[in-house]
């Protein structure tokens, strides 16, 4: 794999605590020990600590990487000084440092330990490499020592296939110096090599993306090739088909901070089908195709709640499904010390940071997390101590608003913008299709381009999809502020309604109006606490009007076409239906009455859209018809027996019926003999959905005993699960029992070690069981003050 060279590195990108730990696996590695440890800072002359028969071996860590040979031997010197605090004589002193020693500065020092042990030995840096050179997997799980900005991610880049690709390597650049691992990484490292498949969930901010990221850079050293982010289906087939060891990332699987908001109706469907096929691939540790999942606790919630398909690929991850809880205090510490350590470069800062108590109500506060140490610590890295403590604990006490002050300041074009960038896909969207959004704004090319400079680097970033330049918002954090700002401001509201393009626009808007404790027949202003309904209240109207101007935008041509064109009929029907549903909710409101007249004609214009599709075989027409089912049936909303709108949401549901009655006959007349084999393959699929819907052939001349006959002649040719599915439905549509094809089915489940007929489905979970997560031992509060400490004596390591 390109970009990673022999071990030669000079261990600058590790912090002191890095270092340590760094030391103590390679320790571990080479003596075949357990080394213990210990606190940071005034020792006592103890770093690293390890039981043998003989007695206790001690080792002590001194990350210097530019010290000569001097400064190597004051440090040996001081320690030797502290031996006698230990309190007993190890049977061996290691002595490890990060300079570069010459044979003669690795004698002095080992002279100047003398009669600390039984055996002194002394390793600088060219031990270190040396001896990592025989142990790839503490190199692999050391990513720091060979990421960099220069080097290892910037191969990464080219090597994979990355849909956000400069702004995530620059976020891994960000970050990666500032990791500190921890229990959960270990856990999402076990299930990834075990099963192939990792979810990780948790709350937004709780570092889950960061845990992915550092399983990616994993996976990469280990010769696999990135995909991040994919966008188009077809394409992840290709990946997953091709000889290629690839890692796929999707990051906010199911919904950036909402469920359904990545921007594809089929997603849930296709993201299911994929995971399928990841899983059915794995064959242990030979696995040449890994996932990487994450996604915010509660849209999971929603997902498994909301998504049948969803519901059963988040069951199949039940055992790679690691929830990303609340770090434990000592890992919020040191994630805080790294983000100090590496951001703020002014001595006297840095000095008036090592004293005191602050990072310890910072560390133990309710909401602290790694990405509002990191936001916060990144814009104030250049304010005073007391001010930066100041700004971490005024976002400690409302995390919402840390982008509140930058927002506010921001020229209203570059706020319209982003608003309207909150609503639309949660990763990348394309620059003509946001202008297109911002309606009464001066969307002139200049004064847009002007804007999203201004915002380039802090609001957004900007990348290539498709040939054509897209944007995204830069952190999840800010689209919550957003959609936070938006839940609050009907003018900034009723300017996002009136300027959507397209009907889809505005279902965001509306979903985020909806009762979550509602599974079912989900309304858009009852009682909730999702973030738009008051402010859509006080919109409702504008609402309601611009719904019917879009529903009414919808194509309608798609006589002559070619199967695969009829989903415009669906889309039509749903926009409609929703529709009809939002008015129902506000049917009492001033301004929200459904217009009679506009419904007479939107319901016109369907029937001749269903009277003009040329249909040639039943099983479109059963999937037509299985999607009108479904849009319709979803879309009911809870309303009285007497309510003034029922009667237009049976006018929609009798268009089903029309679409079958309609087309039904007159494909069995074209079909000709082949009507009962085009009949058979159809029933296989939608037998279930056509007997719900109390659908079943209507002409005359078909016969029911030639279906039996076929499928009991060719059952070979279909899935005998799929068969054995739907054997009860079938004969339901048809009106007639397949014993022929019920023997055949019987016999071939036998053979197969099944039972003979289909055993009842188990109920679903609630939730997948997720991986349990064992936290490690706290570190004591000592330790980590020796390294904010340290802050007062030491300079910045490595890129800041």
């Amino acid at each position: 794999m390109s970009g990673i060279p022999a071990p030669d590195y000079d261990f600058v990108s590790l912090s002191p605590y890095d270092f340590e730990v760094f030391v103590r696996d390679l320790l571990s590695a080479q003596d075949r020990l357990i080394y213990s440890t210990y606190r940071v800072g005034a020792d006592g002359g103890i770093d690293l600590k390890a039981a043998t028969d003989k007695g206790w071996v001690v080792a002590q860590c001194k990350h210097t990487p530019s010290a000569d040979k001097s400064s190597v031997l004051r440090a040996a010197r001081s320690e030797a000084g502290k031996a006698a605090g230990m309190g007993f004589t190890p049977v061996r002193y290691v002595f490890v440092t990060s300079a570069e020693l010459t044979p003669a500065a690795e004698r002095e020092t080992q002279e100047a330990l003398a009669g600390v042990a039984d055996t002194v030995e002394v390793y600088g840096r060219g031990w270190l490499n040396a001896v990592l050179a025989q142990h790839p997997d503490v190199e692999r799980r050391h990513f720091k020592l060979w990421v960099s900005s220069t080097q290892a991610v910037r191969a990464m880049l080219q090597d994979g296939v990355f849909l956000r690709g400069e702004s995530r390597i620059q976020r891994i650049e960000r970050n990666y110096l500032r990791f500190v691992h921890h229990a959960t990484c270990s856990v999402a490292e076990m299930a990834l090599e075990e099963h192939g498949c990792v979810l990780l969930s948790g709350a937004p901010g709780a570092g889950k993306t960061t845990i992915a990221e550092y399983l990616l850079l994993l996976w990469w050293h280990r010769g696999f090739r990135v995909v991040v982010d994919p966008r188009t289906v077809d394409q992840w087939w290709a990946w997953l088909g091709d000889d290629t060891p690839t890692v796929f990332f999707f990051d906010d699987v199911w919904g950036q901070t909402h469920h359904q908001d990545h921007g594809s109706r089929h997603h849930d469907a296709d993201v299911s089908e994929f995971i399928e096929s990841i899983v059915e691939q794995q064959t242990g540790s030979t696995a040449s195709k890994v996932l990487i999942m994450t996604s915010r606790a509660q849209v999971l919630q929603d997902t498994v709640r909301l998504s049948d398909a969803s519901r059963r690929a988040v069951e199949r991850l039940a055992r790679c499904h690691v929830p990303v809880e609340r770090l434990p205090y000592d890992v919020r510490s040191r994630m805080l010390f790294n983000h100090v350590h590496l951001s703020v470069t002014n001595p006297q800062t840095r000095q008036d940071l090592s004293v005191g108590s602050w990072w310890q109500r910072v560390a133990s506060h309710q909401n602290c997390s790694p990405r509002l140490i990191e936001i916060v610590v990144q814009r104030s890295r250049t304010k005073s101590a007391p001010d930066l403590i100041a700004d971490l604990e005024d976002a400690l006490e409302n995390p919402h608003e840390i982008w509140g002050a930058s927002f506010r300041a921001l020229p209203s074009i570059d706020q319209q913008l982003l608003l309207t960038m909150s609503l639309m896909d949660s990763q990348l969207v394309e620059w003509r299709e946001v202008v297109r959004r911002l309606g009464s704004i001066p969307s002139s090319e200049p004064l847009i381009d002007a804007a999203i400079e201004r915002l380039n680097g802090s609001w957004i970033t900007k990348g290539l999809h498709a040939g054509g330049q897209s944007l995204a918002l830069a952190d999840p954090s800010q689209r919550d502020f957003l959609i936070q700002h938006l839940s609050t401001s009907p003018g900034a509201m009723t300017s996002i309604i009136k300027n959507a393009v397209k009907f889809d626009d505005l279902i965001p808007v509306c979903r985020r109006g909806e009762a979550p404790e509602l599974e079912f027949n989900l309304r858009l202003f009852s009682v909730g606490e999702d973030l738009f309904r008051r402010v859509l209240d006080t919109c409702a109207q504008e609402l309601l009007a611009r719904l019917r101007e879009l529903c009414d935008l919808y194509p309608c041509d798609v006589a002559g076409h070619a199967y695969g064109h009829f989903r415009e009929l669906p889309s039509l029907v749903e926009a409609l239906t929703l529709t009809v549903r939002f008015h129902g909710d506000r049917h009492k409101a001033a301004g929200a009455a459904l217009p009679a007249d506009w419904f007479a004609g939107a319901l016109s214009r369907l029937a001749r859209l269903v009277e003009d599709l040329d249909m040639t075989s039943t099983g479109p027409l059963a999937e037509l018809v299985t999607e009108l089912a479904a849009t319709t049936e979803s879309a009911t909303p809870i309303w009285s027996a007497h309510h003034t709108l029922l009667d237009p949401i049976s006018r929609l549901r009798d268009v089903i019926t029309h679409t079958w009655a309609r087309h039904e006959p007159r494909i069995g007349r074209h079909q000709g003999t082949g009507y009962e084999e085009d009949l058979a393959e159809t029933l296989i699929h939608y037998a279930n959905s056509l007997a719900e819907l109390g659908l079943r052939p209507t002409i005359d001349t078909y016969s029911p005993a030639d279906i039996d006959a076929h499928l009991a002649r060719h059952i070979n040719d279909y899935n005998p699960d799929d068969v054995a599915e739907q054997i009860d439905s079938i004969e339901n549509v048809v009106g007639w029992d397949f014993t022929d094809t019920r023997e055949r089915l019987s016999r071939l489940l036998v053979d197969e070690g099944k039972p003979a007929l289909p055993a009842p489905r188990p109920a679903p979970p609630a939730l997948l069981r997720p991986t349990p997560v064992t936290a490690p031992p706290a570190d004591t509060t000592a330790s980590v003050a020796a390294l904010f400490r340290s802050l007062g004596t030491s300079s910045v390591s490595g890129r800041t």
